[in-house]
């Protein structure tokens, strides 16, 4: 899912840890924020998929770029290479928060 930003309609209607995302079509598509991960210097956001059709997608992980005055965007991480360290940061940090098989 690439270029997502962070759907702010009605925000309090979301739990803390929901939020929704439009992709590059339009499409909204809701998340559990499971945690944000520091690598290289960049935050990034590991998301769980939350819609019905979407659970085999696994965690998605996004940049999260700070557009200032409380505003981010989150474009998704589209390098395989970069992806797979970041997601080897969050087992490793989390691996006695989450069940990883």
């Amino acid at each position: 899912m690439a270029d997502m930003e962070k759907e702010l309609n009605n925000p309090a209607e979301l739990d803390d840890d929901i939020i929704v995302l439009e992709d590059e079509e339009g499409t909204a598509v809701t998340f559990q924020f499971l945690e944000l991960i520091t690598v290289d210097a960049k935050p990034y956001a590991v998301l769980l998929p939350l819609d019905e059709g979407d659970e085999d997608m696994g965690v998605v992980i996004v940049e999260v770029v700070d557009l200032g005055m409380e505003s981010e965007h989150y474009d998704a991480v589209v390098d395989p290479d970069l992806n797979d360290r970041i997601f080897a940061q969050f087992k490793k940090e989390f691996s006695d928060k989450y069940d990883f098989e």
